[in-house]
């Protein structure tokens, strides 16, 4: 349930990222896209953190659970992973994009691989993935609202 909480809590973050953004970027594709991925994927953290709960209090079999809720996080990521890679302005670089997407489906390999295993402290490292990228994503918009673009950083 605490993961839950936490995808609730970082989708919030999205109204930081508008305030933080520059107000002259605050239109850009990027600044649209960073919102947007950052509110989808929160709530995709809790829709599958409150989903554990529910399909444990299901099924009483915390393997069975593991596998399902990896599953479910499976699609959840390929979903929001084809959406979000999608060639458009928010992504400038083509290289940078097409090693983002390999990396999403590296990740969704992974996701993939506990439904065979049904480990409870595999969905546990999973939960940690779907909480990272969207901080990831804060992350990045605050430095690039504070410090501004680095020439090496990349774009989303």
């Amino acid at each position: 349930m605490a993961i839950g909480g936490l995808g609730v809590s970082l989708a919030g973050f999205a109204g930081l990222i508008a305030a933080f953004t520059p107000e002259q970027q605050r239109d850009s594709a990027l600044a649209r896209w960073r919102i947007g991925r950052v509110v989808s994927w929160g709530l995709h953290v809790t829709f599958l953190g409150f989903g554990v709960i529910a399909i444990y209090s299901l099924i009483e079999d915390s393997e069975q659970t593991a596998r399902i809720a990896s599953g479910l996080g499976a699609l959840l990521m390929s979903v929001r992973s084809w959406r979000a890679s999608r060639p458009s302005a928010a992504w400038p670089d083509e290289r940078w994009r097409r090693t983002t997407m390999a990396m999403w489906a590296f990740e969704c390999a992974f996701v993939l691989g506990n439904v065979a295993v049904g480990g409870v402290g595999y969905l546990h490292v999973i939960m940690l993935v779907f909480l990272a990228e969207p901080a990831a994503i804060f992350v990045s918009a605050i430095q690039d609202a504070t410090i501004g673009p680095t020439s090496d950083s990349p774009a989303p």
